[in-house]
């Protein structure tokens, strides 16, 4: 059974891989995608289970498989799990903000720190 964030990205790349590649890297999955589609020799098991689970990604068979590929792939480089990981949280942030929800960072030193979206009326502090 593949773990679970493998199994993440496998969903999310069949299920939006096809717009992934429309974007041409321009995005944060087109990147991801990029990433697992150089990694995965072409001709090979891993790059027919990736090009299969984008082509049908209602096929949750399909997903699992190419899960259990990518996991291994990760399981066996970690320097290539570190920077899919890396891009994995950029993709999970692109998706939340196209839902219109608020990714609030903050990086430096402050005694206070005020993060708001949406606010109507006065604000005083």
């Amino acid at each position: 059974m593949p773990d679970e964030i493998a199994l993440a990205i496998a969903t999310t790349l069949a299920t939006k891989g096809a717009e992934a590649v429309v974007a041409e890297g321009r995005t944060a999955l087109a990147a991801l995608a990029g990433m697992i589609r150089d990694r995965f020799r072409r001709g090979s098991r891993e790059a027919d289970a990736l090009r299969e689970a984008v082509a049908r990604p209602e096929d949750r068979e399909r997903q699992l498989v190419l899960a259990e590929l990518l996991g291994r792939a990760l399981a066996d480089d970690p320097r290539f799990a570190g920077r899919v990981l890396a891009q994995w949280r950029a993709v999970q942030e692109e998706l939340t903000l196209e839902r219109g929800a608020v990714i609030n960072h903050f990086s430096g030193a402050a005694d206070k720190v005020v993060q708001a979206r949406d606010v109507h009326g006065d604000i005083t502090l």
